[in-house]
């Protein structure tokens, strides 16, 4: 307080202190939605974080998932039947499971190393030889169902040309150690026909 001329406390301004309860107030009222808005934004970004967390797997999965199946495209196509067109028995037999089993149309069953054998005896070379994934069934992360068709012209026993077609079911399971990254567990044909040209 202050004093007035006469030495005597002057009197109280009744709305001077209520001035300074209101900027204090006020003050403390801004800090306080300060505050808060920097809490709201923290607890949205931890949200959004969270989010993001949650959903990453999924998206690594997917990207992985086309990764893998860009591979096993590749393989089915080019890697798996070049084997068999460069008489390469090496390199199949690296990449076939040591039980590995091929399934013939007419339910015959080759073991991996028949397999092998016929591919070092005989030439094997289709003309346009195509083969179409027409889905992959995953059965987990490393291990899936390659199912397709394959189309080549031929000529059939009686040596007229043909157009020749199989469906086909290839397991292959994932193997980091093996050339490819995968290996095929077994192969399985059906529908094997040749038709007329």
């Amino acid at each position: 307080m202050g004093e007035n001329r006469n030495g005597k406390a002057a009197p109280r301004r009744a709305g001077m202190s209520v001035r300074r309860t209101d900027v204090a107030r006020s003050s403390f009222l801004n800090s306080l939605r300060r505050s808060s808005e920097r809490s709201v934004i923290k607890s949205a970004a931890a949200l959004l974080l969270c989010a993001t967390l949650i959903a990453a797997p999924d998206a690594f999965a997917q990207s992985g998932r086309a990764a893998d199946e860009a591979a096993l495209t590749r393989i089915k196509t080019e890697i798996w039947p070049g084997y068999y067109r460069g008489q390469d028995a090496e390199g199949l037999g690296k990449f076939l499971a040591g039980a590995f089993v091929n399934i013939g149309p007419d339910g015959s069953v080759s073991t991996r190393d028949a397999e092998i054998d016929w591919v070092r005896e005989n030439a094997w070379s289709p003309a346009n030889f195509r083969y179409t994934i027409n889905k992959f069934v995953w059965l987990n992360d490393d291990l899936v169902i390659i199912v397709g068709r394959g189309e080549s012209d031929r000529t059939n026993e009686d040596g007229a040309p043909c157009r020749h077609s199989y469906a086909s079911s290839n397991l292959l399971e994932r193997a980091p150690q093996s050339p490819n990254g995968w290996r095929a567990l077994s192969s399985h044909v059906s529908g094997d026909q040749c038709d007329p040209a």
